[in-house]
């Protein structure tokens, strides 16, 4: 393996144009590892069905103590990124079509399996989407040793380009070069510098090129478990906007949507009332330059890291040994859902549209603390059914100077008030009416029932999950009742937010201690 021979201003820490300057297109798409085939939540192009065995795409990279996270492309079909991790070092790799018109080149195949491209013939592609990721891996674990250790390969705007010699060796002698991206300077200048920001409190700030990975996480786009050399044995979970985040959705014009949703997320966390049951604000802005200027950008934030999961990864957790949850935590759990919430309402007089057992996570104590506040997606298996636009929401006065909402249906024309370039084609990402805790109620059936949380990755609407109560003779009436009350399907008739908090205050009275 040797580096591909190019001229003094395209090879290491020099900066080169880079075919993506031309591409302004439409959207990207993404693929995430191991579950690769997985439909993400932007427009994918035809993709078949994954073949193969998924444990043996990255045995080249695992030999190497590296882990390849993420595969996506571009709407022009021109370019597949990948991107991995391995030895403290995250990078961006590039497989573009060979505009020499070699179609059997390693990168074309690539590019035309991976966009399902027409070719004239079977040595143009690979047989399946399992042989072309393999291939992916096996090229990045190919030169992984040699560019990792260039001492620029970490900048952030550094995109590390793939090529290979084009002979009908077995296997193709693989070629690099690294890249400044130029499209990195457009990253920046959506970001704003921490001045710009509306938080309560001044943050302290860290540099994005000095914090240290440790994995992906679950949730949206690129949070990380993260620590800074500066405190080793603390970690952190990093959640913003990355040079990754945007190269996958800057054609389309989401990214600049993804941006205010994050920054939305630091401000309304930040600027709300504390409560136990709501995640705390971020302490530490992270940081981003330009090449070869000082000035520093916001690209994401750290928050503390709680190890005890969420509560869904709990329910899986305890179905798997076939253990039921002590109803004392299910009281105690089913109290704090309800309770943020009307904290969350009544309090912060704003709301949550994400409401989900994976965003209550579980503290040091096995309190719940609510997360992911965005303002920006709602899940299709807990939301309730008002959320598909058709539906209009207004808070009136109710008894006792309290405030009650009252639902009417839409039925006039199409409408619109979300922003068009909102990531998503469901209802909720059309017309927003502020969910403020309608879904709650199927998040509580999720806890009383342990239903198999797996078998809700399939699920396409909100009216295919059936809430059940079959065999579930430990769980009280009178619970069962309370939560039916929260899933009625015409929302004006459900159970008031203040009666629900007060039913499960009293409920987690009744029972005795809490064993985890």
């Amino acid at each position: 393996m040797r580096e591909k021979p190019a001229p003094p201003s395209s090879l290491d820490s020099s900066h080169r144009t880079s075919p993506l300057n031309k591409l302004r297109g439409a959207s990207t798409t993404i693929l995430s590892v191991p579950d690769a085939e997985r439909e993400p939540d932007v427009v994918q192009p035809h993709i078949p069905e994954p073949c193969g065995d998924f444990s043996r795409e990255q045995d080249a990279l695992k030999a190497l103590g590296i882990l390849g996270e993420w595969i996506w492309g571009n709407d022009l079909e021109t370019i597949v990124f990948a991107q991995a991790f391995g030895h403290q070092k995250t990078l961006i790799f590039r497989f573009g079509l060979d505009h020499t018109q070699r179609s059997q080149s390693l990168t074309t195949r690539i590019v035309n399996c991976y966009h399902d491209l027409t070719v004239d013939s079977t040595s143009a592609t690979f047989p399946n989407r399992l042989s072309m990721r393999m291939a992916i891996w096996s090229a990045i674990a190919t030169v992984w040793a040699e560019c990792s250790g260039k001492s620029t390969v970490q900048d952030p705007d550094v995109v590390i380009d793939v090529y290979d010699l084009g002979s009908t060796d077995l296997p193709p002698q693989i070629l690099w070069s690294i890249c400044h991206e130029d499209l990195f300077n457009d990253y920046v200048d959506l970001l704003l510098p921490p001045s710009q920001l509306s938080v309560k409190q001044p943050m302290d700030t860290v540099d994005f090129k000095s914090l240290i990975r440790l994995n992906q996480l679950g949730g949206r786009g690129c949070t990380t478990l993260v620590y800074t050399p500066s405190d080793p044995l603390s970690q952190f979970v990093f959640k913003g906007i990355d040079f990754r985040t945007f190269l996958n959705s800057y054609e389309s014009g989401h990214i600049r949507e993804e941006v205010k949703i994050y920054y939305r997320l630091v401000e309304l966390v930040s600027n709300m009332p504390r409560h136990p049951n709501v995640m705390v604000p971020a302490q530490t802005l992270v940081t981003i330059c330009k090449r070869g200027d000082d000035r520093p950008f916001v690209c994401g934030s750290l928050y503390p890291f709680l190890p005890n999961g969420n509560l869904a990864g709990h329910i899986e957790k305890n179905n798997e040994s076939g253990e039921r949850i002590p109803l004392s935590c299910k009281a105690q759990w089913c109290y704090q859902m309800a309770v943020a919430i009307a904290h969350t309402h009544f309090v912060a007089h704003t709301y949550h549209m994400d409401i989900k057992p994976g965003n209550f996570l579980l503290d040091a104590d096995y309190s719940l603390v609510l997360i992911d506040w965005e303002q920006s997606d709602a899940p299709i298996t807990t939301a309730a059914p008002e959320i598909d636009s058709t539906w209009d929401v207004e808070e009136i006065l109710a008894e006792g100077l309290t405030t009650a909402l009252r639902y009417t249906k839409y039925t006039g024309p199409e409408r619109r008030n979300m922003p068009v370039t909102t990531p998503g084609s469901n209802g909720w990402n059309v017309w927003n009416v502020f969910l403020v805790w309608s879904n709650l109620g199927r998040c509580m059936w999720m806890l009383l029932r342990q239903p198999d949380m797996n078998a809700f990755k399939d699920v396409m609407s909100t009216e295919e999950v059936v809430e059940d109560w079959e065999l579930l003779e430990d769980i009280p009436a009178h619970w069962r009742h309370v939560v039916q009350e929260c899933l009625k399907h015409d929302p004006n008739e459900r159970i008031g937010l203040r009666e629900l908090v007060a039913f499960w205050d009293n409920a987690r009275y009744e029972i005795n201690e809490c064993e985890i």
